[in-house]
């Protein structure tokens, strides 16, 4: 099994997540004082790599890391389709999603909005 990046920083988040909890344990292998410290880096690690995931998690990422598999061609967006989309579907460098035909105008409406 090949894991992405994202899905590493999201196993790590949930270990940090995991150790902020675990006060009595870790206070029963370490002791009180070597606990509170492993338990402080451990929510201070997990706040900062969870606002890392956030910030790469966006709609924009997700389309791109879809993009990206094989086995896809071509997304085709529609008039339904929010700014964030829209403007990449409108992009002539983003050579893997375009417009649902007859959507166009719709779509190149709600890009101009981003």
């Amino acid at each position: 099994m090949k894991l992405t990046g994202k899905q590493i920083a999201l196993i790590a988040a949930a270990i940090l997540g995991a150790l902020t909890t675990s006060t009595a344990q870790l206070t029963d292998l370490f002791g009180s004082e070597w606990a509170k410290y492993i338990i402080s880096m451990a929510g201070l690690c997990s706040t900062i790599l969870n606002i890392i995931i956030a910030a790469i998690s966006g709609q924009y990422n997700l389309v791109r890391d879809v993009q990206d598999m094989k086995g896809v061609e071509r997304i085709v967006v529609n008039d339904k389709a929010n700014t964030t989309l829209a403007s990449m579907a409108v992009d002539p460098a983003q050579t893997k999603i375009g417009t649902k035909p007859g959507d166009e105008l719709a779509v190149q409406k709600t890009a101009r909005k981003a």
